[in-house]
């Protein structure tokens, strides 16, 4: 069955801003600014509240938490296409001092799909880049590749030193002049821009606005592939833009991202993206993907229903609540007919 999106009427957009003020007086989110490419903005709620009410605004920028990651894929993608990154080779082969050497087989894509064995622990989380670097090459995966899904900030953090590896620069810098610029996403960056006029509140440690929130972001000062950048709706909605029309970049950048290359227990992954049924909006494709991060973000991407949406919040309330509300506001923006 085929669907075409018949998306943001006036009505359709009203109830999505329904939806999001509702998770706003219920305590779940402290406010929002989502939209979807072709249609307008909604901010609503605020972007803080210490030490006064500020509203958010259109122009409100978010730490995106996990959602970063998607910018690390597509620095690798771009790597793929001028064949200095194999995909499938090992990937010590371009970080030799990992401890697992010559005779590991984890490829890059692994990492990307997060499948590579390695669990989520951080023992690397450290303000001592010496600390850092050393216990982020002893870690060893938990299990054999492709066995199990699990997510691993670790294996993010290898991928961005594979870029800055590969490319002889540092990775906000690759980002901002091989994809943000050409896309002319102006305000997103990496490096903690500090409390300002448009930065929002997260609660998660709730550290003043402008500050990674993530802990290991927080604590190592320097750009690393797990995410934690700073960027907004209008931003992010260029990026998505771009993935859904393809006009940019070569057409191996977008394949490599978007084709799921591992399915198990429910779980499918592209390089850098959740294909899964579980978080995708209701009359969505297969083709779907999508990415969410702890602060309370969702960027989420169809090809075949022409379809893509940000939904930024600070949230404020349990996280699988969170998601769910993030995808019911998703919902409210997706109206399809048959074909």
């Amino acid at each position: 069955m085929n669907f075409v999106c018949t998306v943001s009427k006036k009505s359709d957009f009203k109830q999505a801003e329904k939806e999001a003020l509702k998770q706003i007086r219920e305590g779940l989110i402290q406010g929002t600014v989502f939209g979807k490419v072709g249609g307008p903005l909604a901010a609503l709620g605020f972007q803080c509240v210490h030490p006064q009410k500020v509203p958010m605004t259109e122009q409100s920028r978010f730490d995106i938490a996990s959602v970063g990651k998607i910018f690390t894929a597509a620095c690798c993608a771009l790597l793929a296409v001028e064949g200095k990154l194999d995909p499938d080779a090992p990937f010590t082969e371009y970080l030799p001092e990992h401890i697992l050497g010559k005779d590991c087989n984890i490829t890059v894509r692994d990492l990307a799909m997060h499948v590579g064995g390695f669990d989520n622990a951080k023992p690397y989380n450290s303000s001592d880049k010496t600390v850092f670097l050393h216990e982020l090459f002893q870690k060893r995966p938990v299990r054999p590749r492709l066995t199990e899904f699990e997510y691993s900030c670790s294996g993010f953090i290898l991928l961005g030193m594979i870029v800055e590896r590969l490319s002889g620069t540092n990775l906000e810098d690759f980002a901002r002049s091989r994809i943000w610029a050409p896309l002319g996403m102006n305000r997103t960056r990496w490096t903690s821009p500090g409390n300002g006029l448009h930065e929002v509140e997260h609660w998660f440690p709730n550290r003043e606005a402008g500050q990674h929130n993530d802990d290991v972001c927080f604590n190592c000062g320097f750009p690393i592939g797990s995410g934690s950048c700073f960027s907004t709706a209008g931003d992010l909605l260029l990026f998505a833009r771009d993935m859904l029309e393809r006009r940019h970049f070569p057409d191996l950048y977008y394949e490599l991202q978007t084709r799921c290359a591992f399915e198990k227990n429910g779980v499918r992954r592209s390089f850098g993206w959740d294909m899964s049924e579980a978080h995708r909006p209701a009359h969505l494709s297969d083709k779907t993907f999508y990415h969410s991060g702890w602060t309370g973000q969702s960027i989420c991407i169809d090809p075949e229903n022409e379809f893509a949406a940000v939904v930024l919040t600070s949230r404020t309330g349990d996280w699988d609540a969170a998601y769910a509300g993030r995808v019911h506001i998703l919902e409210k923006l997706v109206q399809c007919h048959r074909k």
